[in-house]
């Protein structure tokens, strides 16, 4: 799998997502689902993972991640784990950092990020991004994380923190498929050297709400011309406009389908026509509950 530049480091340009789909797995039957859809993740070759406090089921990933290693004899240097905080306010950053450490028997993180710019239900946070951010740097500090980012942040967002920043936020994860393409927040990240990590790159194809929409002829006539999945198709596409994939799936074969990525692309045309049909219908699947995401977003609000 390639790497896409990272701040100072490297981060696998794939990453498999343990969030939507095994959402508060823990204590439940789903638990061994998750468990085992991290082993096959990982006996199928992803090196890239991505976790969450939010998502509730840390200890489930934890000690798949663990048995896994054991194993495989491989480090856990090879892996590159992802996790976010939204309890920024209670218990805090570090609190739930540690937290998150010890549910996944882990010592540190390869990426943290700030889970959204504000709680669940969309009210601010008690604290100001600012002082979030100063306890985000402090955890680079401790040695509990290598990297530091955010989550679901807009340009305004990341101007309040942006110029007194002592670690620069080195990516910005946000739901990303070509009915939201925010190119206007992909081109201030980019200029600033935060990468864009895309979450439900495959929307289109699982999300009701994104579902029949003017990219479907598209892609699948592209998908039918190069001999490979729309699936395929849509990572591609988040890949060559510049971001690195989140993506996720139960099935060991959509795993492979999903690494088989690497071994074609789109031309220019290709990508050029998705954004196009994409841009007919902008739509967001997630967070719209608040009141900052409506469903049918517009530019202005980037």
């Amino acid at each position: 799998v390639p790497t896409l530049p990272l701040g100072r480091e490297v981060v696998p340009a794939i990453g498999y997502g343990v969030g939507t789909a095994w959402f508060k797995a823990e204590g439940t039957e789903r638990e061994t689902f998750l468990r085992d859809g991290v082993v096959a993740a990982l006996d199928a070759g992803f090196r890239h993972l991505d976790e969450a406090e939010m998502y509730a089921n840390e200890g489930a990933s934890g000690k798949a991640i663990g048995d896994w290693l054991s194993r495989t004899g491989t480090p856990r240097s090879d892996l590159f784990i992802t996790s976010k905080v939204i309890s920024v306010d209670d218990p805090g950053v570090e609190g739930v950092c540690r937290r998150s450490l010890e549910r996944m028997g882990l010592t540190y993180f390869d990426l943290y990020l700030v889970h959204a710019p504000f709680q669940t239900d969309g009210k601010p946070f008690a604290k100001s991004l600012a002082e979030v951010w100063k306890e985000m740097e402090s955890l680079v500090d401790a040695g509990l994380v290598k990297a530091i980012g955010v989550s679901n942040w807009r340009i305004c967002d990341l101007e309040e923190i942006y110029e007194g920043a002592r670690i620069k936020p080195v990516c910005n994860q946000v739901e990303a498929h070509p009915y939201l393409q925010q190119n206007k927040l992909l081109q201030w990240c980019g200029a600033r050297g935060i990468l864009i990590a895309s979450y439900s790159p495959l929307g289109s194809l699982v999300k009701d709400v994104l579902k029949e929409g003017p990219i479907d002829a598209v892609v699948n006539g592209i998908a039918e011309r190069l001999g490979r999945s729309p699936g395929q198709v849509l990572l591609r596409w988040n890949l060559q406009t510049g971001r690195c994939v989140i993506t996720t799936s139960s099935k060991p074969e959509r795993m492979a389908e999903c690494l088989g990525i690497f071994a074609f692309e789109l031309s220019p045309a290709d990508v050029a026509e998705i954004s196009a049909a994409g841009a007919e219908r902008p739509r967001r699947a997630f967070w719209t509950q608040c009141a900052q995401f409506p469903e049918s977003p517009s530019q202005a609000e980037e």
